[in-house]
């Protein structure tokens, strides 16, 4: 015989929803500059350092920029140093009365735009060199290729995402969506106990670390939780399905709870069929009840009276059952 056990309102109650791993940090990746892409070095999937050369550009145009500017500088510090030896002279004849102050200021005046000169020119091949080395897509973390979204030999702008990556460092986390009902029985830091069938069905302990604020477009609120550190395991990877469970308070309520299945009705009202237990071999003695119910909870129906807090109620088979009657419990059901 199928059961369930009555608790009191106001207790906690397991509810199990389904939901998918996703890695707790991802980046889409773009080039500072656009250009053509000539090589992509990784595949989805692969593993990759912080600092490996991801993909890479056509430095062609940028490369010619780099050269005329490394050449500006060149001509920038020839003149920078002209300007010096003339300053120089002027100084020296100035001073042997052979030049006046206007000659003087002439030459420091040059000398001085000679200098920014130089330092725009240096400035110029920086930034030129810097546009150069944009050109390779560098890992700014160590994890792997979620996706990859262009092609080799296609015109890429700047910012345009070329690579997700996923860091393997920064944990994983379980999406799930939750009924309304039960929506305000979950908070922030709440603990939750998260399975994996794939990798063997392994309950992994787990924290909500968010709770959505406006329904999607499923009818439910988005909640995420975050596996423990280190409890994720190797084996655990992103897209994985999974089942979370959540402890929830059952609100709304102030007698006993049951499941809706277990309170049937005749002419006589409305009433439940109470299994007690009559020894270790697992048999049980029916006994009918008339129940006075109250409000239908998201934790089960309210009994105000005829049933007592960890008492067992049948849920299956009710047209079959009578006072009196004999049965062997088979496992208990959840409440709802």
């Amino acid at each position: 015989m199928r059961y369930a056990e009555a608790f009191a309102a106001g207790s906690q109650t397991a509810r199990t929803f389904a939901g998918v791993a996703r890695a707790a940090s991802e980046q889409g990746l773009a080039f500072r500059v656009a250009g053509t892409l000539v090589a992509v070095e990784v595949d989805v999937g692969s593993q990759v350092r912080r600092g490996q050369v991801l993909a890479r550009l056509d430095p062609g145009d940028l490369e010619l920029r780099r050269q005329v500017s490394a050449a500006g500088v060149a001509q920038a510090r020839a003149q920078a140093r002209n300007a010096h030896a003339g300053y120089e002279r002027a100084v020296g004849l100035f001073e042997s009365g052979s030049a006046s102050m206007a000659d003087l200021d002439a030459a420091r005046a040059a000398y001085e735009s000679a200098g920014a000169s130089e330092l725009s020119a240096t400035t110029a091949l920086r930034l030129a060199e810097q546009q150069v080395a944009y050109t390779r897509l560098l890992a700014p973390v160590d994890g792997s290729v979620k996706r990859i979204a262009v092609e080799v030999n296609e015109a890429v702008a700047a910012g345009q995402t070329v690579l997700v990556v996923i860091d393997t460092g920064g944990g994983l986390e379980v999406h799930v969506t939750v009924p309304e009902s039960f929506i305000g029985g979950l908070a922030r830091g709440r603990p939750a106990q998260v399975v994996f069938g794939a990798v063997g069905g392994a309950e992994l302990e787990a924290s909500v670390t968010e709770v959505g604020s406006a329904a999607t477009g499923a009818g439910g609120f988005p909640v995420v939780v975050r596996l423990d550190e280190g409890g994720a395991g190797t084996r655990i990877r992103p897209g994985m399905a999974a089942e979370v469970t959540f402890a929830i308070e059952s609100p709304a309520a102030t007698g006993v709870l049951v499941a809706p299945r277990a309170v049937a009705q005749d002419r006589r009202g409305r009433f439940v069929y109470v299994l007690l237990p009559s020894g270790d071999d697992g048999a049980a003695t029916v006994e009918r009840r008339e129940v006075e119910t109250g409000a239908l909870t998201p934790g089960g129906l309210e009994i105000v009276s005829g049933v007592a807090a960890g008492e067992y109620v049948a849920t299956a088979g009710l047209r079959t059952l009578a006072s009196g009657q004999r049965v062997r419990l088979l496992e208990s059901e959840p409440t709802r």
